[in-house]
């Protein structure tokens, strides 16, 4: 199952009020598509975007991933205050957290969890509600879900340990997406997993190695690509992540 043409696309992306989730909208909104975006607390960068876009074509939401309750009354209440959603064609789970930046001999339970709550369930219970509501894969077309990882979680490609919080969520959320895939193929329903680089962004602390208007617009690519999705996991410049 190959890509899709992201153009007059209903597209939502979490955690779009910086980094990037943030340029995920405006590359989006460049192209022509209507963007639900999802955020704990909207950045000044996102509502200048929302003032300039076309009326109706950019939506900023409240939604916090880390808590199941606010994610069910945001996906139930999309169409209400999203006139003209009546379909998601494509859900980009951006939102994640670093967590604390601890070792083996201080990393604690809280620290595991206040992770996965956000980088593994966030994602999960994001598209499971989205589902109860209607509004992906069945009788309202195909939906496209892209699922923002990082090859840190590969358990073939870790040669420096440590990391434990984080590789672990996001190794969990491969494996997430890898069920999805299966269990949502009958639905129309395409997911994938995708790892943006080592991007200069806030969670890395500005460093890096390329920027986030290279990193999206190739991710962006890969969705458009020709290449197999659904159940696969690819970089930003369209090579497969070992598992």
């Amino acid at each position: 199952m190959a890509g899709v043409a992201l153009q007059g696309k209903q597209v939502v992306v979490t955690g779009a009020s910086q980094g990037l989730g943030l340029e995920f909208t405006k590359q989006l909104l460049d192209k022509g598509n209507t963007v639900v975006a999802a955020v704990r607390n909207p950045s000044a960068g996102l509502l200048q975007l929302e003032q300039a876009a076309p009326e109706g074509r950019l939506h900023v939401t409240q939604l916090d991933v880390s808590s199941t309750a606010s994610i069910t009354r945001w996906a139930g209440g999309l169409r209400d205050n999203c006139r003209g959603l009546r379909h998601v064609d494509v859900l980009i789970n951006n939102a994640g957290v670093y967590g604390s930046k601890v070792d083996l001999k201080t990393v604690t339970e809280q620290d595991m969890i206040a992770c996965f709550k956000v980088n593994t369930i966030g994602p999960l219970v994001v598209v499971q509600q989205l589902l109860a509501a209607g509004l992906i894969g069945g009788f309202g077309g195909k939906t496209l879900i892209a699922n923002v990882s990082s090859k840190v979680g590969s358990v073939d490609d870790n040669r420096g340990g440590g990391g434990y919080p984080y590789r672990a969520s996001k190794s969990a959320l491969n494996i997430v997406n890898k069920s999805m895939s299966i269990d949502l193929a009958g639905d129309g329903v395409m997911c994938v997993l995708l790892h943006p680089g080592y991007v200069r962004t806030n969670m890395t602390g500005g460093q890096g190695l390329i920027d986030v208007q290279e990193s999206v617009a190739g991710m962006l690519g890969v969705l458009e690509s020709s290449k197999p999705l659904n159940g696969e996991w690819y970089d930003f410049k369209g090579e497969k992540i070992p598992w």
